[in-house]
């Protein structure tokens, strides 16, 4: 799941239709027209609670899996970086598709669409042709600790629709079919959090194989030709913190990369020891930025928080150089 800073929070409105409350999405919706339902079995791979911002990637993770992608968790990011628009998100880079596309051959893609009409449409189109899709949704009106609570982005797999609604299975809150009336998917997929209904499409399974050297020098290779942006996006993010009196911080994006980066090397380390001391770095540093977060959400973003939260983004900014060097000094060692 990924927070959504009061700036950015939606407005809870009348509940949709077949929505009973609290632990409300398990309820059934009558099918009157099985003719048309389209409905794919997906048992996803990797399931359970996973750190804020992260459900993006378990979700894709889980579409590569059922096509083939071994250890699809650990190996499907090998990007950092960070972006920032303005205001108190901190995103990560935002490569690791297009780099899962290159290295592992996935025909995977990122979409947006301008109206549920069109999103719909697309929706059909993927379920009548086999595909299963991982779907930003509200998780206001979903099945979680936040369910009646908080609005904040989730992602969940879509596996089937028919004329009354649809079939989602949610790897993190609960990893079997539930069905949803088509008037409470619409709202979940409707709403602020969903970002402008944030779509990602798989249609087939890996076409490469990358060994451990190739990943490991994909991870290198990314941040050397991004650092610059990288960098400055960093830098000006800090900066703009350091001069707000108030307000909480949002880096969930930034760790969610890290967190997978972690994983990543913890999972090449079995095969390439030598990347051990990195894989243990990695997940020191993915620790404190998460600890960032969290400190942000409980502080409600007093002055006195903030400040400290800004010289906790300054020690991470160092650590990260830290990090980079050493995974480069380990990849070159490697001859990879």
């Amino acid at each position: 799941m990924l927070h959504i800073d009061q700036s950015r929070r939606t407005t809870a409105g009348a509940p949709p239709p077949g929505w009973t409350g609290r632990n409300g999405g398990d309820s059934t919706v009558p099918h009157t027209d099985q003719t048309h339902r389209t409905d794919i079995e997906l048992i996803p791979a990797h399931t359970g609670t996973t750190p804020f911002g992260t459900c993006y990637q378990q979700c894709v993770a889980n579409l590569a899996a059922w096509y083939g992608l071994s250890d699809a968790e650990d190996v499907l990011v090998t990007t950092g970086g960070f972006g920032w628009d303005g205001g108190s998100v901190l995103r990560g880079g935002d490569r690791w598709v297009t780099a899962a596309a290159r290295l592992h051959g996935l025909p995977v893609q990122e979409r947006r669409f301008g109206s549920y009409e069109e999103l719909r449409a697309l929706e059909e189109a993927e379920l009548a042709a086999g595909r299963p899709l991982a779907a930003a949704v509200d998780a206001y009106w979903l099945p979680s600790e936040y369910e009646g609570v908080e609005h904040l982005a989730h992602c969940v797999l879509l596996t089937g629709r028919d004329a009354d609604g649809v079939t989602v299975v949610d790897p993190m809150n609960h990893p079997e079919p539930v069905r949803y009336p088509e008037e409470r998917w619409r709202t979940l997929r409707s709403a602020d959090a969903a970002d402008g209904f944030r779509t990602f499409l798989l249609s087939g399974g890996p076409t490469r194989k990358p060994s451990a050297h190739d990943l490991a020098r994909a991870v290198s290779e990314d941040r050397r030709a991004h650092h610059e942006r990288d960098t400055a996006a960093l830098a000006a993010y800090i900066e703009a913190c350091d001069a707000a009196e108030s307000g909480t911080l949002d880096v969930s994006g930034a760790a969610a990369d890290r967190h997978f980066l972690g994983r990543l090397f913890r999972h090449l380390a079995v095969s390439l020891p030598e990347l051990e001391a990195v894989a243990v770095e990695a997940a020191s540093l993915t620790r404190r930025w998460y600890l960032v977060h969290t400190l942000s959400r409980e502080s409600g973003g007093s002055p006195e928080g903030r400040r400290r939260l800004v010289r906790m983004l300054r020690d991470l900014r160092g650590r990260e150089e830290r990090l980079a060097a050493h995974v480069d000094e380990a990849v070159a060692a490697l001859g990879a």
